[in-house]
């Protein structure tokens, strides 16, 4: 017996050993535990904040070598102290490893208060770390470009190693609506997934946001398939503070702002003026209004697990799952359709009702872990679930897996034997093991120490999961071991507090390469064939409308039947007709009633709700959904029958319209008289230039409420939005607004970031005289240009000397891009002669040249020993650059002279345009009288002047160039010396 009770022991060392072998180092942070849970950073919203009570000081980032030893990287880098947490003190979070595996991002704040009562701001920032590797000296640096003044979290490496990540910065980046305020507790909350670019020349060329959330997007990451997968909490509906101060008078002080102005005028929540969706439960008077009768009260509370493209685009729940195949109870919208019924039965056999920390497996692509965790007083800990969830799998064959047993789903006073603690932070490894942060305690926490010295429940530590029987639970032996332990105290402000013990280890991550997706979802263009035949039918380029999109930071939102609906949503109406048409969707076995709709009504959230009371709000607004009414958006689309906000609903069923971007956005359908009959239940953003098509409002998983399969139609609403918006001209220049970069400005035209004619001299340039001698760029007029730049090399002896002109580019709304110019020189002789460059400086100062001539290469016009000033417009030359290498980018463009004692050069008409764009014209022109230097576009036809002369007069040098005709009437004349050309065969460059 006792030789077997040896072996046995023997036998199971070996087993926990072989367990504890990670294949990779771990990241891994840790903390000061924090007993105290709404609005720490561990919870599940409002986590962002950096307080010290949010984020108690002291903690470390780690790295576990897979031989067991540990190094702190944070203080072996320089930052955080031991003892009394003051102005070094830091806290961690979120480590995020570069697909090289060699690099990590996270987020750190740094500071606290050194005495007591010392209150002060502090924001969590994103910082990027080097030297991860054992006997490496790590090195922390501050991402660039990043915004500054809000907490910066969750970051994460794009597939071109542009920044995703969370911010608290306000829609727009207003500060005056900073902070945002969630739907839930009117409580502070990050406003999207933003992304940076820290090799742009600055924040503003570099940031942007890819989602508007009102309240929350989480933890982003990038699948096997380019996917950005994250978490949303989703919580549409009507603003419960406001709902307590009125029935209740519980003194939230909430009220009003008139718009989102720093300045907008206050205002009493009364009379009522939120307007969407139904009113909450407990609003009887507001349910007892003959327009919400017989309709049940509406709340909504989900944190569900979303993807979209890397650009922002296509955003929608992961794989179109929806509450009906996750599950959560759902009521029916009204009262009096005995079609209609409550919502309890999921479609999967194992439902949840959130997903946090999600998490793809390195060895099943597809295959994703998260967390399913009550929303407060467990730290985002509970149930490690599953879901298999690769692209193209239908929602219906998805169901998701309990890994750890379901009572950990839940905190409980009294566990039963199944309830092995809460957990948080999965992290499948490459080898197939999956990591937890995991605690033993199994009831919500709390403070079991002293006012000064709290104390948690909670003793997170990162384990592996073990298999014990049909599911798994954290492993015994922690892979730190003991733990690591730390004595701090710091000022609460008020209260002098310690902690003396182990510490928190959260946020996990493995250090290894990871392949960056072979497919990712930068730039998609995914507009399906039969609406991209709608686009060319209307005579409308789709690349230059997204691009006209962009421009103006709007998309398009195109459904193809908005009659058909999903069939297993029977929460709201169902038999569905088109109001004036024969077209309709009808469920066969509950034919009626019907329900006529006549319009799509969008609404956008606005950050409009105040709280703490008028005469002392507090600082931030919450969002609440107004009829959109985006005054950009407004002048794009047709008119309507409907209210405001709405699109008519065509006799095919479709509907479309212009909304704004980076804008959260909901809709409804309404009959005739406006009012709802459908309602969508959650916020969605879109990114400016996006052409998105959906099926239905409620998309078919597999089928619709007839049996049929999603509606394949080209909308009609949508070659009735593409004809309505072609026609407009707001600025009245002939050059309609899709192809106008600067649709209210009749003197700009489309991608003309530099038209420099040097009418202002050389204002708009810095002109850069190296050696402070007599050889200068200044501009002057001559026989064939109004005004050009001109330097005089025979001023003085400046062989090898250098004179510039420089300049700052913003090519961000290009695809493609050239340069042209206008040059004119002559050498004195063959030995004395000059050089020009052009130089292309990017944003990190890598510097490219762009041209090079000199000399005879350079020369225009014969060598002259006399100051050469071009005689006629023949002794100038047109010259391209393609820029095309500076794309969607901000660049330095430098001309420079490089002396070489020869003679006088000349540059004008610099141009830098989009190529490739179609028509950035007017369709027709008329061209008359004496015809000066330069190039005429017309769409379609130009035409001269009949019965009038037109004259291309001596030493021009003039292009017609038109799309189909170029029509010479009597009377057209090209003089002796002139240079004229005219082209059929498109309109551009």
């Amino acid at each position: 017996m006792k030789t077997h009770f040896l072996l046995a022991v023997f036998s199971l060392s070996s087993l926990l050993l072989r367990a504890q072998t990670l294949p990779n180092p771990i990241l891994f942070c840790t903390q000061v535990p924090q007993p105290f849970g709404f609005a720490t950073s561990l919870e599940t919203f409002g986590n962002h904040q950096a307080s010290t009570f949010s984020a108690p000081r002291g903690g470390d980032l780690y790295i576990r070598y897979p031989d067991g030893s540990l190094k702190n990287l944070t203080q072996t880098a320089g930052y955080g102290q031991t003892g009394m947490q003051g102005a070094t003190s830091i806290a961690v979070r979120d480590p995020s490893v570069h697909w090289s595996g060699t690099k990590a991002l996270f987020s750190m704040v740094v500071g606290s208060a050194t005495a007591r009562y010392q209150v002060q701001s502090y924001r969590w920032k994103l910082y990027e770390i080097t030297g991860l590797g054992k006997n490496d000296t790590p090195v922390i640096t501050l991402v660039p470009n990043q915004p500054v003044g809000y907490n910066n979290i969750q970051p994460i490496y794009g597939t071109d190693d542009r920044i995703l990540f969370t911010t608290d910065m306000p829609l727009g980046g207003a500060a005056h609506l900073y902070p945002q305020h969630d739907e839930y507790e009117s409580s502070p909350i990050v406003s999207g997934i933003w992304r940076l670019d820290p090799n742009a020349c600055s924040m503003t060329d570099g940031l942007e946001m890819l989602t508007h959330s009102p309240s929350g997007d989480f933890t982003p990451s990038i699948d096997h398939a380019g996917r950005v997968i994250f978490t949303r909490w989703d919580h549409l509906q009507r603003d419960q503070q406001a709902d307590a101060d009125i029935i209740d008078n519980t003194g939230y002080g909430t009220f009003n702002y008139a718009d989102e102005t720093a300045n907008a005028a206050k205002s009493s929540i009364l009379p009522d003026v939120e307007i969407f969706p139904e009113p909450r439960p407990g609003r009887t008077d507001l349910l007892s209004l003959p327009q919400w009768a017989n309709t049940n009260p509406q709340n909504f509370n989900i944190f569900n697990p979303w993807m979209m493209n890397e650009d922002g685009s296509e955003m929608e729940m992961l794989n179109h799952l929806g509450r009906h195949e996750m599950g959560n109870y759902m009521t029916q919208n009204f009262t009096n359709d005995p079609n209609l019924h409550d919502f309890y039965t999921p479609i999967s056999p194992t439902p949840i009702r959130a997903m946090f920390h999600i998490r793809e497996s390195p060895v099943t692509p597809g295959l994703y872990y998260g967390i399913e965790a009550p929303e407060f007083g467990t730290h985002a800990s509970g149930m490690v679930v599953k879901v298999n969830a690769p692209p193209g799998m239908h929602p219906e064959q998805i169901t998701f897996t309990y890994v750890t047993h379901p009572d950990t789903r839940a905190p409980d006073e009294t566990p039963s034997a199944n309830h092995s603690g809460m957990y948080r932070t999965p992290l499948p490894l490459s080898d197939g093991q999956v990591i937890v942060s995991h605690s033993h305690a199994t009831d919500y926490d709390e403070n079991i120490g002293t006012s000064g010295a709290p104390l948690s429940k909670y003793d997170y530590r990162i384990r592996l999961l073990e298999a014990t029987g049909s599911y798994f639970k954290a492993s015994a032996t922690a892979l730190t071991g003991a733990g690591i332990t730390k004595t701090v105290s710091w000022w609460s402000p008020d209260e002098l507090l310690t902690y003396s013990g182990v510490l928190w280890e959260t946020y996990p991550v493995e250090v290894k390469v990871t392949p960056r997706p072979t497919t990712p979802t930068l730039h998609l263009q995914t507009v399906a064939p039969s609406e991209q035949a709608l686009f060319a039918a209307a005579g409308v380029n789709l690349h230059d409308f997204q691009k006209f999109l962009r421009r103006n930071n709007l998309s398009v939102l195109a459904i193809r039947d908005v009659t058909s609906r999903d069939d297993a949503d029977q929460q709201q109406p169902f038999n569905l007709k088109v109001s004036g048409s024969a077209h309709q969707t009808i469920n066969p076995v509950s034919p009626s009633p019907v329900y006529e709709v006549k319009h799509l009504q969008f609404l956008q959230n606005d950050l409009l709700r105040g709280i703490g009371g008028i005469a002392t709000p507090k600082p931030g607004r919450r969002g609440i959904a107004k009829f959109l009414h985006d005054p950009t958006a407004v002048v794009y689309n047709p008119p309507t029958s409907g209210a405001q906000g709405s699109a008519n609903i065509h006799p095919d069923g479709s509907a479309a319209m212009i909304v704004p971007a980076k804008r959260a956005l909901t809709w409804q359908l309404t009959d005739a008289n406006n009012k709802g009959i459908v309602r969508e239940r959650l916020w969605i953003s879109t990114k400016a230039g996006e052409v998105r098509t959906c099926t239905s409002c409620h998309g078919e998983s597999t089928l619709n409420q007839a049996g049929s399969p999603s509606p394949a139609n080209a909308p009609q609403a949508l070659t009735t939005l593409l004809n309505y918006v072609k026609g407009i001209d707001r600025d009245n220049d002939g050059i309609k607004d899709i192809y106008d970069a600067f649709p209210t400005d009749a003197a700009r035209h489309i991608a003309e970031p530099v038209n420099e004619q040097f009418v202002a001299n050389l204002t708009h340039w810095i002109n850069q005289n190296l050696d402070n001698d007599a050889v200068v760029w200044t501009t002057e007029s001559n026989t064939c240009h109004a005004n050009a730049a001109v330097i005089n090399n025979r001023a003085a002896d400046n062989t090898g000397k250098i004179d510039r002109l420089r300049r700052f580019v913003d090519l961000s709304n290009m695809d493609s891009a050239s340069l042209t110019f206008d040059v004119a020189y002559a050498r004195y002789d063959a030995v004395k002669f000059d050089k020009l460059r052009v130089w292309g400086i990017a944003c990190d100062g890598t510097q490219q040249l762009l041209y090079d001539k000199s000399g005879s290469t350079l020369a225009t016009a014969p060598d002259q020993t006399g100051l050469f000033t071009p005689a006629d417009c023949s002794q100038w030359r047109k010259e391209t650059v393609n820029l095309s290498a500076y794309a969607g980018k901000t660049l330095e463009l430098v001309f420079e002279d490089v002396g070489g004692w020869g003679n006088r050069l000349f540059l004008d008409n610099i141009l830098i345009q989009e190529t490739g764009v179609s028509p950035p014209c007017p369709d027709t022109r008329l061209v008359s009288g004496t015809i000066t230097t330069g190039k005429y576009d017309a769409a379609l036809t130009i035409t001269t002047q009949n019965g009038g002369p037109t004259t291309v007069s001596t030493g021009t040098n003039v292009l017609l160039n038109a799309g189909k005709s170029v029509t010479l009437q009597p009377g057209f004349e090209a003089q002796s010396g002139s240079i004229f050309k005219a082209y059929i065969g498109g309109c551009g460059y």
